[in-house]
């Protein structure tokens, strides 16, 4: 399981690193490296599962294709076409976003896991995905441009499937095919809603919505 464990940390970690900077292009990157912890248990469990770990061969395959080679492509070309690349504005400051990210992480492992999901199986992998749900939901409200809100989703969606990963060993083939197309369409539309407000507003701070109200 020390392998196993390596990876949850690098999981974990890099979301947390992702409240650290104003770079959308490292948060990319960071993102990416997530996806390939997340891609890389997929394939350990798998091996460990012996004939019956196909599936998670296939999951982690897919994950590697659309969350580490597709998306952070998608997204890459999506920074350099609206030409921004850091984040103009914060909602909550990078010190104070970190020491709440480590608040949430202490949060999962110490109370929310051992207290509240005491019966569920899974253990510091179900923390760790927890945690990462929660980073990822912290880093969308805190950040105002389009393109992280849409990287804090895809934070959230790995944290969500590790714990399905971790409480159940892996879900039915058809719902996991289910929610990597999610997320890839979620990806494509999140896009095209950027150039929308790119071009609209001239700024990608998703405030300036506010004037859309009647």
């Amino acid at each position: 399981m020390l392998v196993v464990d390596f990876l949850a940390v690098v999981f974990l970690m890099s979301g947390l690193l992702m409240l650290a900077g104003k770079s959308i292009p490292n948060n990319i990157n960071l993102l990416a490296v997530q996806s390939l912890a997340l891609s890389s248990m997929a394939f350990y469990m798998g091996y460990n599962q012996g004939a019956n770990g196909t599936h998670m061969f296939l999951v982690g395959g897919l994950t590697l294709l659309i969350k580490v080679v597709i998306l952070p492509w998608v997204l890459f070309k999506l920074v350099y076409s609206v030409k921004v690349d850091r984040e103009a504005s914060l909602s909550v400051g990078l010190i104070p976003s970190i020491l709440i990210g480590i608040l949430l992480i202490g949060l999962s492992y110490d109370y929310a896991v051992p207290v509240l999901l005491e019966e569920l199986p899974g253990g510091h992998l179900l923390s760790a995905a927890l945690s990462t749900v929660l980073l990822g939901c912290f880093f969308m409200i805190s950040r105002r441009t389009a393109i992280s809100q849409l990287i804090g989703i895809v934070v959230m969606e790995n944290g969500l499937f590790l714990c399905a990963v971790a409480v159940t060993g892996g879900m039915p083939l058809i719902i996991e095919l289910g929610i990597f197309f999610d997320v890839l369409v979620g990806a494509l539309v999140m896009g095209i809603m950027t150039y929308q407000i790119r071009g609209t507003f001239d700024t990608l701070d998703t405030k300036y919505l506010n004037k859309l109200k009647g």
